[in-house]
């Protein structure tokens, strides 16, 4: 991979890059300030992250009072494979192997006090185990990580619960 590509590779070329990649649109509604603080990171670029499963139980991580897959911003000259690699070891302190792009979500944001709007693409991935102890510090100081837990249910207060349950129910059919 050339990282001339990235870290903003064209939504479509990169989908067709996989095999069975769910499409995901959804729209979020933010306050003012929140809209403007999304924005400014999604001016970085995509956003990456990882499904992982291990023995019937999905990771996430519980950041600012919601459960999230573990993920973050790619970073400047980094594949989107390479960023979902290290936002996993950097949020959870597993190492991982990717099986495959899951799905991509186009997100649009809503600025509820002017209606203003702007689209972020997330590249979630499938991975697999390498090493299997969660950390007991986890994300960067930065991110406000409270916990990393395996849940066999996903939380009501997921983000993008019904992406994440409709990946699961993709390779896991016993999920709600």
């Amino acid at each position: 991979m050339s990282s001339a590509q990235f870290p903003n590779p064209e939504p479509a070329a990169f989908r067709a890059r996989y095999e069975d990649v769910v499409w995901h649109e959804g729209t979020h509604e933010l306050d003012a300030e929140s809209f403007e603080s999304v924005r400014a990171r999604a001016q970085r670029g995509w956003g990456v992250g990882a499904l992982i499963v291990n023995e019937g139980s999905v990771l996430l991580v519980r950041q600012d009072s919601r459960w999230y897959a573990p993920g973050g911003m790619l970073e400047f000259d980094e594949s989107p494979e390479e960023g979902a690699i290290r936002e996993v070891r950097e949020e959870t302190g597993l190492t991982v192997q990717l099986d495959g792009l899951a799905a991509i979500a186009e997100q649009t944001f809503v600025n509820a006090a002017n209606e203003e709007t702007f689209l972020f693409y997330f590249a979630m991935f499938d991975a697999l185990l390498e090493t299997a102890v969660l950390t007991d510090d986890p994300g960067l100081s930065d991110e406000n990580i409270s916990a990393v837990e395996w849940h066999a249910t996903v939380p009501i207060d997921t983000y993008d619960r019904p992406l994440i349950v409709e990946l699961l129910q993709q390779q896991h059919p016993h999920w709600e």
